[in-house]
């Protein structure tokens, strides 16, 4: 198992990894989604650029994913967040560590991104269905918690 920063090589299986993280959320408005190609592409290019796009290879083939974006906070845009938008590891390989593995390389990243002074922390959001990984005996802090009207 090989675990990388993206290349724009990538995009495609990406995308593809991209279309199963769609539709295994609890939001249906995300199911089948009817991506602009163009725009996805110009999107990771931006995240790679400002952010992460790391991705796990075995079998030849990319199975993981992990993409996190910088963010200016909206209300003080000196601080800068990078944000985790993406965590996908394909289902024939998630009993195996390469969920662990894109999440290491996510944190290695954040810390030198944030000792370089390019952002000020890292976040991690986990979906409702996730699994508990035990991420504050890991050093990870709950700040917030996401919820959608269904009324």
């Amino acid at each position: 198992m090989k675990i990388r920063k993206a290349t724009i090589q990538d995009f495609d299986r990406i995308m593809e990894m991209m279309i199963n993280f769609a539709n295994s959320s609890p939001y249906e408005a995300h199911h089948n989604p009817q991506y602009n190609d163009q725009y996805v592409r110009n999107l990771l290019v931006h995240v790679i650029k400002n952010g992460c796009v790391i991705v796990a290879e075995k079998d030849e083939q990319l199975q993981g994913m992990l993409i996190g974006l910088i963010n200016e906070d909206p209300w003080l845009p000196k601080i800068k967040t990078m944000r985790e938008i993406a965590w996908w590891v394909e289902e024939e390989y998630r009993l195996t560590s390469m969920g662990y593995k894109l999440l290491k390389k996510y944190i290695d990243t954040g810390k030198k991104m944030k000792e370089n002074g390019v952002i000020d922390g890292f976040t991690l959001t986990l979906m409702s269905q996730s699994p508990d990984l035990g991420l504050e005996k890991r050093g990870w802090e709950p700040i917030e918690k996401n919820y959608l009207f269904r009324g």
